[in-house]
């Protein structure tokens, strides 16, 4: 087993790699589909709308959702974390999907292999630590990787039929935003009240269930109920849910973070929740309106969260001060601009359709490019504090 000493601070805790790649990626995957869209030229055997809607999940995202929950999961269960061979094997099956799916994608059926491999272990590395101390609230989090784990084989297995692997990529979304409903639920609170000296009562278990449960329930009858898309309970359960939302946020009192960039984010990405809630029931079952609010979902939400809390995350478990330059605030908000540009506008002037893409692409390229310029010696660097991790 390697010492501490030997390994690199790359690979210490989860979230330094997880970030990293994400990041890295998100420009990446990112910059080729917004090079499509400018030169529509695709090599591969794969759908380009498929694999910028598959690559945007479980790509992008994914890496973030490893590293931030094996990384919370030691500070949980006070376990040593994931590190070491350990976890670059679990990154290395990543990346091999990764780089199947653009250079080798008639090899397709191994990329699906690796990204089964890789969530199944970031399952295991997880669920081992609850279980051994019996924290049976954070076994919620196996359910929502096993529902990835049949979206994704789905995906896969709709690849060449559009419609279907749209609805499976939506439902993905919903399932990458049940964990943002429950890790939010714990970490914008307390973050809020710990920076601000506030003190935020913990809303009932019940409630907090409800709003966990109201995006399940979306996701999976968006990726396996084609017929409830248009039926008049989705559009009224979704209004409920957004109400149910907007009261979760308020009770938060994000209106008194406007002077903290690194706080303020995480409520106004929460807030881009019930929007896309309170969108999708005004939008009825027009399936041309559905598309683009659920990108409001998909940047504003998971894009907006994932930027904040790595922007967090990454200082805080580096020891190093939870203060952040003002052109990251400006990248948070350049991040909103691009989700109300991609969902909003096309809905305004349909007409300009692809020019809102490509700038809605543009700025999410410009967002994470700054993300790296300033967190790539925080996340490959040692700890400021000299301690480990």
């Amino acid at each position: 087993m390697m010492e501490k000493q030997a390994v690199a601070p790359l690979w210490q805790l989860a979230f330094r790699a997880g970030f990293l790649a994400a990041a890295c990626f998100g420009v990446l995957a990112m910059g080729r589909w917004l090079g499509w869209m400018l030169w529509p030229r695709w090599s591969g055997n794969i759908p380009p709308q498929w694999w910028h809607a598959h690559e945007m999940v479980f790509g992008f995202a994914m890496p973030v959702v490893a590293g931030f929950l094996l990384t919370a999961v030691a500070t949980w269960t006070n376990l040593p974390g994931t590190r070491g061979r350990r976890l670059q094997l679990l990154f290395g099956l990543w990346l091999a999907a990764r780089l199947l799916l653009w250079l080798a994608p008639q090899w397709r059926l191994l990329a699906w292999l690796a990204e089964m491999l890789f969530i199944l272990l970031l399952g295991f590395e997880l669920g081992q630590r609850v279980w051994v101390r019996r924290q049976w609230r954070n076994m919620l989090f196996l359910p929502v990787l096993f529902i990835l784990v049949l979206l994704d084989s789905a995906s896969y297995l709709g690849i060449d039929q559009p419609s279907v692997s749209t609805r499976i990529h939506y439902g993905a979304v919903w399932m990458i935003t049940t964990f943002i409903v429950i890790i939010g639920g714990r970490v914008i609170p307390l973050f809020t009240a710990n920076r601000l000296g506030l003190k935020i009562e913990p809303l009932p278990a019940w409630l907090d269930g409800l709003a966990i449960g109201s995006v399940v329930v979306i996701g999976l009858a968006t990726a396996f109920a084609p017929q409830a898309q248009s039926a008049p309970w989705l559009a009224e359960f979704c209004l409920a849910a957004g109400a149910l939302h907007l009261y979760r946020l308020g009770h938060w009192q994000g209106w008194k973070t406007l002077r903290e960039p690194l706080l303020w984010s995480l409520h106004l990405s929460y807030l881009c929740i019930p929007l896309a809630l309170l969108g999708l029931a005004l939008a009825g079952g027009d399936t041309a309106a559905g598309k683009n609010l659920v990108h409001l979902l998909a940047i504003g939400t998971v894009g907006g969260m994932i930027l904040a809390m790595m922007s967090r995350v990454s200082l805080g478990h580096t020891g190093r001060p939870l203060e952040v330059p003002r052109y990251l605030a400006f990248a948070f908000a350049l991040l909103m601009l691009a989700a109300v540009i991609r969902a909003l506008l096309p809905l305004v002037a349909a007409g300009l359709t692809l020019l809102w893409w490509q700038v809605s692409a543009l700025l999410w390229v410009v967002v994470f490019t700054i993300f790296l310029y300033l967190y790539l010696p925080v996340l490959t660097r040692p700890r400021a504090d000299g301690k480990p991790g």
